[in-house]
């Protein structure tokens, strides 16, 4: 009997243990399940993301045109005589006032002649007194009274273009300017015509640029058109700019009118003549209806194309979709396909979504 118990009592411990094995194993089952089913929601959690929607806007039409920078006045200094070039106040970049000397020539040459023709001047006037009044006690002829006026007239232009000469030996700053270029260098012989430098007049800028002729003619006569510039690789910087003329007759080639802009003030100081830059004419008259969504909605470049995420409201997913952009206008995008007028994209990190993502629009609280 007592080996009948024992064999029964070691029969129900062995039970025991499978049946505590078995509770074991079930617990940790359902605590997986658990930590399994809570991974599972997470996964599903809508994320909360910035929407925004495609909408039909009338803009106005807003036009880019590569521009090019020039001084609004631009000469070269030239010597009308030839000679050795004894000073010169050229430096490049620096800034010069109306009236101040630039460049000598030698004048003692010029001086000479001035006194050679002086004297010669002043016999002819001797002379032509002379004759006169032997000519008025009729001793002299009507011949040499006309031959000593017209010595003493051929004199006295030569004193003035002697004089002349020697004025021309010394250059002056024609207008408050800048020094854009030096093409001499001291003691240089100078020949009549050369270019010794260019001045610039950088009170105001000109910004230079090409129109089709369809928008010439749709502007004909507005001289109030809105623009702004910024210099290219400055496009921080943008400046208003106003009109200033257009040339009537096109380029035979491009069919093209040149059109001219100008910046005026002391900002006019931060550019060069010669600079690269955009104008962009903003045309109020004349609006268009556009699709427009955040430019921070866009994924991809003009390059490889655009796309967006797009919201889809039957079950709160996300779905990439390819659109043409035709124009970028500031912080927006004008979408030509690819979106309808209402349809929603998200347009805060973008670079972050993923195909059939769940998501919940973000709704701000005030």
């Amino acid at each position: 009997m007592l080996e009948g118990y024992a064999l029964i009592d070691g029969y129900n411990l062995h039970l025991g243990v499978h049946v505590n094995r078995i509770f074991i194993l079930a617990v940790v089952f359902i605590l997986q399940a658990c930590s399994e089913s809570t991974e599972a929601k997470k996964e599903v959690a809508p994320v909360v993301v910035q929407l925004s929607s495609a909408s039909l806007t009338n803009l106005a039409n807003d036009y880019e045109f590569p521009a090019t920078v020039s001084a609004v006045k631009s000469v070269d200094l030239k010597f009308e005589v030839s000679g050795r070039l004894i000073f010169e106040g050229l430096v490049e970049g620096s800034a010069v006032k109306k009236g101040q000397v630039l460049a000598k020539i030698d004048p003692a040459p010029f001086q000479r002649k001035v006194d050679e023709s002086r004297i010669r001047h002043e016999d002819a006037q001797r002379n032509l007194k002379r004759i006169k009044d032997v000519f008025e006690k009729n001793v002299a002829s009507q011949r040499d009274y006309d031959d000593a006026k017209s010595q003493f007239s051929i004199t006295k232009i030569a004193l003035e273009n002697a004089k002349q000469d020697l004025s021309y030996c010394t250059i002056t700053a024609p207008f408050d300017a800048v020094i854009g270029a030096r093409y001499i260098e001291n003691n240089s012989l100078i020949r009549s015509g050369d270019t010794l430098a260019n001045l610039q007049d950088r009170s105001a800028l000109y910004f230079s640029f090409e129109v089709p002729e369809r928008i010439m003619t749709a502007n004909a006569g507005n001289r109030n058109i809105k623009a702004t510039a910024h210099i290219i690789g400055q496009e921080d910087k943008v400046f208003d700019i106003h009109y200033v003329e257009h040339k009537t007759t096109p380029d035979p080639i491009t069919q093209t009118y040149g059109v001219t802009f100008a910046l005026d003030g002391a900002i006019t100081k931060l550019f060069y003549p010669g600079s690269r830059a955009i104008v962009n004419i903003k045309d109020n008259d004349s609006r268009v209806q556009a699709l427009v969504v955040p430019i921070n909605a866009l994924l991809g470049n003009s390059d490889s194309g655009f796309s967006v995420w797009r919201f889809n409201r039957t079950d709160n997913t996300i779905s990439k979709v390819a659109v043409t952009v035709s124009q970028l206008q500031g912080e927006y995008a004008l979408i030509s396909s690819g979106l309808n007028d209402g349809d929603k994209v998200v347009s805060a990190a973008v670079g972050q979504m993923r195909e059939g993502l769940n998501v919940r629009e973000y709704k701000a609280t005030y």
